[in-house]
């Protein structure tokens, strides 16, 4: 675990707080932060980097936090694939959509076009489970990443 730890340091906190150091606010890292993340989890591998781009011009947000979590996320977006097609297939009462590798393959292998069919609809349902799940998620990220921040900054800056 000491890897992972020290990778998440080296990659993640220290160049978060080099941006306190810098001079930006707590609050602004943590919503940077919180709305990167949840871009960063959406199920359309391919599309993260611009949404955060298009995102930190709305709002105005820190584009190199926004990109560190960015790319720090990735496992994390390939983690949550699933849950969110799940959640997605619940939520629009649709049968679940077996996703092994064999099914997959077999899929594949015997109908492009009905693989294709099949599967597209598996990412309308992640997108539908994300897009429940993200917004609700990044709102309670941003209040306890503010405080988390503040800390931070009180203790590395003093």
């Amino acid at each position: 675990m000491g890897r992972v730890s020290d990778w998440l340091r080296r990659k993640v906190r220290d160049p978060l707080v080099a941006e306190l150091r810098q001079g930006a606010t707590p609050e602004g890292v943590a919503a940077s932060v919180s709305v990167s993340l949840a871009i960063a989890v959406n199920p359309l591998i391919g599309t993260t980097t611009i949404g955060c781009i298009i995102a930190g011009r709305l709002f105005r947000l820190n584009h190199v936090v926004m990109q560190i979590v960015n790319h720090a996320s990735f496992v994390l977006q390939v983690a949550l694939m699933i849950p969110f097609m799940r959640i997605g297939e619940t939520v629009t009462g649709s049968r679940h959509i077996v996703l092994t590798y064999e099914a997959i393959m077999k899929q594949y292998n015997e109908s492009f076009s009905i693989f294709f069919q099949k599967f597209w609809m598996a990412y309308v349902h992640g997108i539908i489970g994300w897009l429940i799940v993200a917004p609700l998620a990044a709102w309670i990220l941003n209040f306890f990443l503010r405080w988390t921040f503040r800390r931070l900054m009180k203790k590395n800056l003093a």
